[in-house]
């Protein structure tokens, strides 16, 4: 018993309702939340007569009073269906929050028969090929019938419930090589749109449109951060700015920039309080481009100066002074 309580084998689905009727609710005194009930249908196509059939469902959900479903009006509407293959009425549970209102039942003119998608995670209990007859006269083929079955709780009658359904892998698209894979007891996750409902096995009928096989736990080493790993290697020349490659770029900001005290430029004359740099002094004899400004400076001797001929250019640098 204690096995039973560990599975979860789910049947979720999303579809639209056209809420026909409020039935009951449980909110408990003093409080807008509660537990809210009322009578739906789930829509579909009959295989054999291509007419729209419903079956008609209970939704039920914790929600607030303020956003309780109103009557004669289309939701979408997310969450599980429990289905117990007996004569009982299913039953869906929705999530309060994934709700969306799509208007009034009059005012709703989108087909919604054969829309309600289904995800089934079960296990494998049954399965059986049948041919498929055409009814346009081209070649019959073999479709595989999987029944799963699914385990679930009930948060209202707070315990597990388990039920089955039935799942149609066509044998004409990407799913006929897929047939292999569904081996009695094993775990399969199988998305599709329900398609019927089998009142004699009281059973949902899904058409698969993808199929994913389960693998079971699986041993993983789980990793952590090395405190022996060494720091990426730095970066370097952070913020190289090139004046040349863009003028205009000179005149943005590049970035947060104090403001600069008083410094005395190279002549001894004090720079303004906005920060800009002095005006160069230029003898206007001399006409320099950007490729001669190199040619213009004096080359730097390789051979070291003496102390002589230091003091020597200092007097002479002290002779031309004003």
């Amino acid at each position: 018993m204690s096995n039973q309580k560990r599975l979860s084998h789910p049947m979720t689905s999303c579809t639209i309702f056209d809420i026909i009727e409020k039935l009951s609710q449980n909110i408990a005194p003093g409080s807008t939340y509660g537990q809210f009930y009322y009578s739906t249908s789930i829509p579909f196509i009959d295989s054999v007569t291509k007419e729209e059939k419903n079956i008609l469902t209970k939704l039920c959900g914790y929600s607030s009073a303020l956003t309780a479903l109103a009557e004669n009006n289309i939701y979408m509407v997310s969450g599980k269906i429990l289905a117990p293959n007996s004569k009982t009425t299913p039953v869906f549970h929705y999530e309060a929050e994934k709700i969306i209102n799509l208007g009034e039942t009059d005012s709703f003119k989108a087909e919604v028969a054969g829309k309600s998608s289904v995800v089934g995670f079960g296990v494998v209990v049954s399965k059986k090929e049948q041919i498929q007859e055409m009814d346009s006269g081209s070649n019959p083929y073999r479709n595989l019938h999987v029944i799963l079955q699914h385990t679930d709780y009930d948060p209202v009658a707070k315990a597990q419930v388990q039920f089955r359904a039935q799942y149609i892998i066509s044998g004409r698209k990407n799913l006929a090589n897929t047939f292999g894979l569904f081996q009695i007891g094993r775990e399969v996750l199988i998305s599709g749109h329900i398609t019927g409902y089998d009142q004699d096995q009281y059973m949902w009928i899904v058409n698969a449109l993808s199929v994913s096989i389960a693998s079971g736990h699986q041993n993983v080493v789980a990793h952590s951060p090395s405190t022996n790993a060494k720091p990426g290697a730095m970066k370097r020349r952070p913020g190289l700015i090139s004046l040349e490659e863009n003028n205009a770029s000179a005149k943005g900001t590049t970035g947060s920039v104090p403001s600069m005290t008083k410094t005395k430029s190279i002549s001894g004359a004090e720079a303004n309080d906005t920060g800009a740099c002095p005006e160069p002094v230029i003898d206007p004899g001399a006409v320099l481009s950007p490729g001669s400004y190199y040619k213009s400076l004096a080359s730097t001797p390789s051979k070291k100066r003496t102390k002589k001929e230091i003091l020597a250019d200092a007097k002479k640098a002290k002779a031309n002074l004003p």
